[in-house]
């Protein structure tokens, strides 16, 4: 059994080092972007970063796998700080590491190359595993505000709603990306939506790591008397 303090150490690293994925992914779409003649952070996905072609494609296969490990870490140190919440709090840490493997690492690893005008079926892996772990994502608000219901916590049931409606619009503005919709103002910008959702749920993510933060130091002076 680990030392208090050593645990709480841990834990409060993984979140820390979640917040700070969040927010070093998003410096690092910009910069990935720079790199590659033509790209638009508005108009183009982010999954052009790390297609074969590109000239970054290894330092976003590299970066994808990281942060990916990165959310699986927080999701069992999540676990960890929120046992006494029994099944929620396990049903949550699974989410994130569904998110970290399938949306992080697997996105990375497979690249979404197209051949002539055709998904390549490491491609088609990716959109899978992507999209599994996108869902994962968007179930994770529901299951926050079952942990958190609205008589304890009315704040944060309010915000985690919010995130799910617009992470849910997000997504079905990014899904007019397909041919159908092709020269039209929501295609066009499907780069925009894209990066709408992630930042939508990175901010989420910020907020959990702080609560998460608070909920250790608030248990380990209860126990140890701190002044």
């Amino acid at each position: 059994m680990l030392n208090p303090y050593l645990k709480k150490v841990l834990l409060t690293s993984a979140a820390i080092l979640c917040t700070a994925g969040c927010g070093t992914d998003l410096v690092l779409l910009y910069v990935f972007g720079r790199q590659i003649p033509g790209y638009c952070q508005l108009t183009s996905s982010i999954s052009k970063l790390g297609v074969s072609s590109s000239p970054v494609a290894g330092t976003v296969m590299v970066w994808s796998v990281i942060l990916g490990f990165i959310f699986v870490l927080f999701a069992l140190a999540y676990r960890e700080a929120y046992a006494e919440h029994g099944k929620n709090s396990r049903k949550v840490s699974w989410l994130l590491i569904t998110y970290g493997l399938g949306e992080g690492v697997a996105s990375g690893v497979f690249k979404a190359d197209l051949v002539n005008g055709t998904l390549t079926r490491l491609a088609i892996v990716h959109d899978i595993l992507g999209g599994i772990g996108i869902v994962a994502l968007l179930l994770l608000p529901l299951l926050m505000r079952k942990m958190f219901p609205k008589v304890s916590s009315p704040a944060f049931y309010r915000f985690s709603g919010i995130i799910l409606f617009t992470g849910l619009l997000s997504i079905v503005l990014f899904s007019f990306r397909l041919d159908y919709f092709q020269n039209t103002f929501l295609n066009t910008y499907s780069g925009t939506w894209q990066r709408t959702f992630l930042i939508d749920y990175y901010l989420y993510f910020s907020v959990l790591s702080f609560m998460m933060i608070r909920k250790i130091h608030k248990n380990y002076c209860t126990v140890n008397n701190c002044q």
